[in-house]
């Protein structure tokens, strides 16, 4: 009987013992809890014990949330940064094609994209792309810690230029993948960027932006600067309608209808057509 009673007391000093350790552990988490301005219970019926170390109210903490590495402050919708990288294989690479005199497609792919496949798959027959003479094609996947080096390496054929950075993807701003942006290193300047489904579309997006960009650069009217695109190309276009007395807010620039844009129907057919049209 004295040696039952013994027990039971040693038990019951344990259990006293592991409560008061999980009481201690607990009261620690409560005050590293209030340290950083969190409330317990009801924020309003706490208010006055919630105190800091100099007695004071304890204001709320800020956690700065950050998404990714900061952009540039000199990043606008046509820079175009060097891509800067290591190949599959390990060795560094750096491609600048602002710099570089011609047309330059970076394609961003990743491999683990069913959409990219047909790209990879695409790019093994380099002459059947459709794209303009001299253009420079250069992958980007993400770097080696977001991507195998050697599945990369397994689906990019010898001969294709292929740079694994992930801060590239940054500074072109890439939404997803298949993404691609084309620049001319003539103007230094981006021309043209969109996503894509076949090569197909890729080629017309080139041809698209090439043309555009020729058909820009060899307007000479007074008020055209050769070169501009963005915000600049938008701001030129704003100073010749201001020019030719269309102030913000015409009626001329929020058409409803074809009549709005073209006057009445009998107005847009010439005048023997207009004739028969009446006599009808």
């Amino acid at each position: 009987m004295v040696a039952l009673s013994v027990v039971l007391g040693v038990v019951v000093l344990l259990l006293a013992v592991l409560v008061a350790g999980l009481l201690r552990s607990h009261a620690d988490i409560l005050k590293a809890l209030h340290d950083l301005g969190a409330g317990v219970g009801d924020p309003a019926g706490d208010a006055a014990h919630d105190h800091g170390a100099d007695g004071r109210a304890a204001g709320p903490v800020s956690v700065p949330l950050t998404m990714g590495p900061a952009l540039a402050a000199d990043r606008d919708s046509t820079s175009a940064p060097a891509v800067v990288g290591v190949t599959p294989s390990g060795d560094a690479l750096a491609v600048a094609p602002a710099t570089s005199g011609g047309l330059t497609l970076l394609a961003f792919l990743t491999t683990g994209c069913a959409t990219c496949a047909g790209f990879w798959e695409a790019f093994r027959q380099p002459d059947h792309l459709g794209l303009p003479a001299a253009t420079r094609l250069v992958v980007v996947t993400k770097g080696p810690e977001r991507e195998i080096p050697g599945e990369v390496a397994s689906l990019a054929v010898p001969g294709l230029r292929v740079v694994m950075s992930s801060d590239a993807w940054t500074d072109y701003e890439v939404p997803g993948s298949p993404f691609f942006v084309l620049i001319d290193g003539g103007t230094g300047r981006r021309i043209g960027e969109g996503v894509a489904n076949r090569m197909s579309q890729v080629a017309e997006l080139v041809r698209r932006a090439e043309v555009d960009a020729r058909a820009f650069a060899l307007d000479t009217r007074p008020g055209r600067d050769v070169g501009l695109d963005g915000p600049q190309r938008e701001s030129a276009n704003d100073a010749e309608l201001l020019a030719a007395g269309v102030l913000p807010g015409d009626p001329s620039l929020y058409p409803k209808s074809l009549e709005d844009l073209y006057g009445p129907p009998d107005a847009r057919l010439p005048s023997a057509t207009r004739h028969v049209h009446r006599a009808g």
